[in-house]
């Protein structure tokens, strides 16, 4: 089994904490879900950077295990795949060049395809030759959901996935989650109830408290 395990972490700003105290362990398995909640500007989207090790935490550790066995720092993007506000995509590439570069990279499910994409995204023919750069900001938000959705991790780590989305994207977000809720692992950090309505366990960060609760 899979897990992240948090002990007394921390992460500080200017001198300011975001969190600290932390102490729990997150098992990745299929069909299991976390939503990490919070007020804007408590550190969801910093906790989960940290999660994914894009970040460090000011003070305690972030380990990965796998069976037991520590995952080395530089070997944890092979279990999860991230969707972030904060995530840029190569603008000057077409989707087909994007495709191809993240395939390489990280490899997404083998009955993924450029043209599924297309189609799932409901894009129209003619923008495939476009860069990317001429992609609205909601077009750019559903590619993100696809290449972390689609990917071949066990987790997939969503940070406010419903952004520039509308109402026919939050239908594509909705169908994709159904689609993929049994079979990996999400983490969703939102205070949307509409992002993380199928999420099993609830983690609440508070600035008050500073400290990660779980939702009982």
């Amino acid at each position: 089994m899979t897990k992240i395990i948090l002990n007394n972490c921390g992460k500080n700003y200017h001198r300011t904490w975001l969190f600290r105290g932390i102490n729990i362990e997150i098992p990745i398995l299929p069909g299991t879900s976390y939503a990490i909640l919070g007020s804007n500007g408590a550190g969801k989207s910093t906790f989960t950077l940290m999660l994914a090790g894009q970040i460090s935490p000011t003070e305690g550790s972030l380990l990965w295990q796998n069976n037991g066995v520590n995952i080395s720092e530089g070997q944890w993007h092979e279990y999860y795949s991230l969707a972030s506000p904060a995530l840029e995509l190569p603008e000057e590439f077409t989707i087909e060049e994007w495709y191809k570069y993240h395939n390489v990279l990280k490899p997404f499910k083998t009955d993924v395809t450029v043209e599924k994409i297309i189609d799932v995204c409901e894009f129209p023919s003619k923008i495939r030759n476009k860069p990317l750069m001429h992609y609205s900001s909601g077009m750019k938000q559903r590619i993100k959901l696809c290449l972390s959705i689609f990917g071949n991790e066990p987790l997939s780590i969503l940070d406010e996935p419903l952004t520039n989305l509308d109402s026919n994207g939050i239908d594509l977000y909705n169908k994709l989650i159904d689609e993929s809720k049994n079979d990996k692992c999400f983490i969703i950090a939102s205070n949307r109830e509409d992002e993380y309505h199928f999420c099993q366990n609830k983690f609440t960060i508070s600035k008050d408290q500073q400290s990660l609760l779980m939702n009982q």
